[in-house]
């Protein structure tokens, strides 16, 4: 049986995908119940930054969990936590873009160049966009060796992402420490996996 073709897998996919959509849901329980504050574009821009940090961490920690417990099934589901990290970020830039520059780019291109934890982020973007583009197993198979080597850059990513999250966060970064301590955690263990078996892995 393939494994589009087996039924538990595509439950599990299924269940996954309804479960990362919460975030949305998130914001429109908040909208319908009119819990969102003064600022709601703000609240939204923040749901959606920090979704998308969420998600960048658990497609990093899919190799040490499947190591640890056996649970190849995670490799299945890697690309699609990966595409919801992808998905987040750029709502998270469009809505910033929309509520702070109207769409100008131009004004946007002002705030990176003046504004550091912008330049951070529309870096963290712009890295994140190849791999969403070559997410599917045709670009794997194209462009081979060179797949992983471009994947790889998700560690960077997932880092600038912490940077800016913490750049915005400078009032309160207890949140921001705690997701660095993760990433510090995970890269710790793919140091030490390579170290080991002399390969580095994604």
């Amino acid at each position: 049986m393939s494994a589009t073709s087996d039924p538990q897998l595509q439950l599990v996919k299924i269940s996954v995908f309804i479960l990362s959509l919460s975030p949305l849901y998130e914001m429109l329980w908040y909208g319908l119940t009119g819990r969102f504050g003064a600022y709601p574009a703000w609240e939204i821009i923040g749901i959606t930054g920090e979704a998308s940090l969420v998600f960048l961490l658990l497609t990093l920690a899919v190799t040490p969990l499947r190591r640890w417990f056996g649970w190849n099934i995670l490799l299945k589901l890697r690309r699609m936590l990966g595409l919801f990290a992808f998905f987040y970020a750029s709502f998270h830039f469009a809505i910033y873009i929309w509520r702070e520059d109207n769409f100008i780019l131009s004004e946007f291109f002002n705030d990176a160049v003046k504004l550091p934890y912008i330049t951070v982020g529309i870096l963290a973007w712009l890295l994140l966009v190849p791999l969403a583009l070559t997410a599917r197993d045709k670009m794997m198979k194209t462009l081979g060796k060179g797949w992983k080597r471009l994947h790889s850059t998700i560690y960077a990513i997932t880092f600038l992402t912490v940077l800016h999250y913490l750049l915005v966060r400078t009032w309160n970064p207890v949140d921001v420490l705690i997701y660095a301590a993760i990433l510090t955690a995970l890269l710790a263990y793919r140091f030490y996996y390579a170290k080991s078996v002399k390969e580095w892995s994604f």
